[in-house]
C-alpha cells in the first residue's frame, strides 16, 4: 500500500529491484527479447544530506538485478538514473529530492554540489564496476572503491 503524505506526495514507496529484474526477463520472453532502456529509475528523499548513501544502495541494488535480467539475455540497452539534480515535482514540488546533485534552491544562484551517490556512479561508469555490484559488499566498501 502506498499512502500519500500530508504534504500530497507518495511517502513509504517500496523497493522491489527483483521486481524490475523479472519484469525485464518477463518482456524478454513473451515479446520475443524486445529491446529496454529502462528510465528514470531512482529514489526521492527528504533528506537533503550529500551523504545520501540510501540512494547508493538503491541504485546499485536496481543496477545489479538489470545486470542479472541481461546476463539471463534480456536486451537492456540502457539504464537511466533519476535524476541528474534536485527539481520540482509534481506531488512534491522541491520538497523531495531525487537528484544526483544537490540543489540549493534557497539561494538565487542555485548553486549544485554532487552528492555521493553521484561519485559512485560517475566511478561506476567510468570504470565499469560491476563487480562493485555482484560481490554485494556494503555500500561503504563500494564507495571507497570510487576515486
Amino acid at each position: 500500500m502506498i499512502l500519500i503524505g500530508v504534504q500530497g506526495f507518495p511517502v513509504n514507496v517500496p523497493s522491489d529491484p527483483k521486481g524490475l529484474q523479472l519484469q525485464l526477463e518477463y518482456l524478454k520472453e513473451t515479446y520475443g527479447n524486445l529491446l529496454v532502456y529502462v528510465q528514470e529509475n531512482g529514489m526521492g528523499s527528504a533528506d537533503d544530506s550529500l551523504d545520501d548513501t540510501g540512494r547508493v544502495g538503491f541504485l546499485s541494488s536496481y543496477m545489479e538485478s538489470t545486470l542479472n535480467a541481461m546476463r539471463n539475455g534480456a536486451d537492456v540497452r540502457g539504464y537511466f538514473a533519476w535524476a541528474f539534480m534536485d527539481l520540482f515535482e509534481l506531488l512534491s514540488g522541491y520538497q523531495l529530492r531525487y537528484g544526483l546533485y544537490r540543489v540549493d534552491f534557497a539561494d538565487e544562484r542555485l548553486p549544485r554540489q554532487a552528492r555521493l551517490s553521484a561519485r559512485w556512479y560517475s566511478g561506476f561508469l567510468k570504470h565499469n564496476r560491476t563487480s562493485a555490484l555482484l560481490s554485494r559488499t556494503p555500500v561503504n566498501q563500494a564507495l571507497n572503491s570510487v576515486s
